[in-house]
């Protein structure tokens, strides 16, 4: 029956040969069109010839993991991380290191974005040497000693202290990550001060946020590597929640 029809509708033959035509050539071009795009490497100031796990700017989401969007913004690139900004400082792929600082404090610690940092487990650790800090505000003058006290005018009192707290009777806290400097002057608890007896002052404490710390990505680059290595590029399957490999047509 079905070869009758065909037979007898030129027509019907056709409008099936050009739904053939169309269904499988986007299929054959996807690939391609990935490859090409994330062929792409993401610039930004300082930054350059960024690739996989990172997407973002003119590398597409299906380039790499969807917690690691990088953006340009006026020569910064800056990445967010569990609702909060961050300036990218530096990116060492073969370590899988990032080097961030929060962008909130970039203009000092006054008035950030009053949210922890925090990092996605499954996907980022933290690097060697960070111990938090808790930055308090809203808080009255106290005469008991603090590692630092400043004056935040709109936000009041803010103090300064080693580990993670609430606010306690002041308004709002906040834990940023803290690298510690090396050497320390002696060895010291982890809930105790790196710098015993010595009280930071605001200045200090501004430029040391603003040299940033590390966070290591926790991306499994083995099936990329063997990607690159058979002329493929690496990118992310959406779908399949797992990395692939884009290949060029031949």
């Amino acid at each position: 029956m079905n070869s009758w029809v065909l037979s007898s509708s030129p027509f019907l033959v056709s409008l099936f040969f050009t739904f053939f035509f169309f269904i499988k050539i986007p299929l054959s071009l996807c690939d391609e069109d990935m490859y090409e795009s994330c062929s792409n490497m993401f610039n930004c100031g300082k930054l350059n010839n960024i690739g996989f796990p990172f997407w973002g700017d003119n590398r597409p989401n299906s380039c790499g993991y969807p917690g690691l969007k990088l953006n340009c913004q006026g020569r910064v690139a800056t990445i967010k991380i569990m609702n909060v900004m961050y300036q990218v400082l530096d990116v060492n792929p073969k370590a899988q290191i990032l080097k961030i600082t929060r962008e909130d404090f970039s203009a000092g610690i006054c008035s950030p974005q009053f949210v922890n940092s925090t990092l996605d487990p499954t996907l980022l650790d933290f690097g060697s040497g960070i111990q938090n800090l808790t930055i308090i505000y809203g808080c009255g003058f106290s005469l008991i000693p603090f590692l630092g006290q400043f004056d935040c005018q709109r936000n009041g009192f803010t103090r300064i202290k080693w580990g993670a707290y609430g606010p306690g009777e002041c308004k709002v806290s906040v834990v940023v990550p803290f690298l510690v400097p090396v050497p320390v002057p002696v060895p010291v608890p982890v809930q105790s001060s790196p710098w015993t007896d010595i009280e930071i002052d605001q200045s200090k404490l501004e430029e040391a946020i603003r040299e940033g710390f590390d966070v290591k990505w926790k991306v499994d680059t083995a099936a990329c590597h063997n990607c690159t290595r058979s002329k493929g590029v690496c990118g992310y399957d959406l779908k399949r929640n797992q990395s692939t490999c884009y290949y060029s047509s031949p």
